[in-house]
């Protein structure tokens, strides 16, 4: 994890000392998440995200972000009967340290050549790119027990994302962001060890919603 961390200041000093602009800022929000290969289906874990970034303009229309963030995924489900006494109760707690480094391209129009176009008033900008995680705490409890023979999940995570941002002024960011993790790299595999093709075990699969101060 040291290690890490010291190739991404590095990286981030030597995009700085080549890049016409450098933002630095904070970040903090929530994140709503499911885990694919569960048997348990829906955005039902509600949790917080934090962290700093910092942002490298190129020019005017790429860039590159990078940061350091606290997030928490996993999945959680509720099951109740008709009289609304729960019935099942599942809970997967995964924190995770995550480092995302992405492309960014600021997007001054939308529409189709010929027909219409539209100008984007602020900063728009669409990011695409991976993130390392490092798993610093996981818990997994059924109807309020911890299931004894449950698998390990991976200490290390890769993860694919897309995201948009929207500037509201000089300072304040709006953004959006999905992610899902590496599809050849599964945070832990299925119960009997099975592999169906790309299928090789259970993914991580959320979305957040943030805001980002940049200074």
């Amino acid at each position: 994890m040291k290690c890490i961390l010291s190739i991404l200041v590095l990286l981030l000093f030597s995009l700085n000392s080549k890049s016409q602009s450098f933002y630095g800022g904070i970040i903090a929000g929530t994140t709503i998440s499911q885990v694919d290969g569960d048997s348990y289906g829906g955005y039902h874990k509600i949790s917080p995200l934090g962290g700093i970034f910092v942002r490298n303009a190129f020019n005017d229309k790429w860039g590159m972000i990078a940061g350091i963030e606290y997030k928490r995924k996993g999945s959680k489900e509720v099951q109740k009967n008709e009289y609304h006494e729960i019935t099942r109760l599942y809970n997967l707690s995964l924190d995770y340290i995550e480092i995302p480094v992405m492309l960014s391209r600021n997007i001054k129009k939308i529409g189709l050549p010929n027909f219409f176009m539209l100008e984007i008033p602020n900063d728009l900008f669409f990011d695409f790119g991976l993130s390392y995680s490092y798993l610093i705490h996981s818990k997994e409890t059924k109807d309020g027990s911890i299931d004894p023979f449950s698998k390990e999940f991976h200490k290390y995570e890769i993860a694919n994302h897309i995201g948009l941002n929207y500037r509201l002024n000089q300072n304040w960011l709006v953004c959006w962001r999905f992610s899902y993790t590496f599809i050849l790299t599964p945070i832990r595999e299925h119960p009997g060890g099975q592999v169906y093709w790309f299928n090789r075990g259970q993914y991580n699969h959320n979305m957040s919603f943030a805001f980002k101060y940049e200074f």
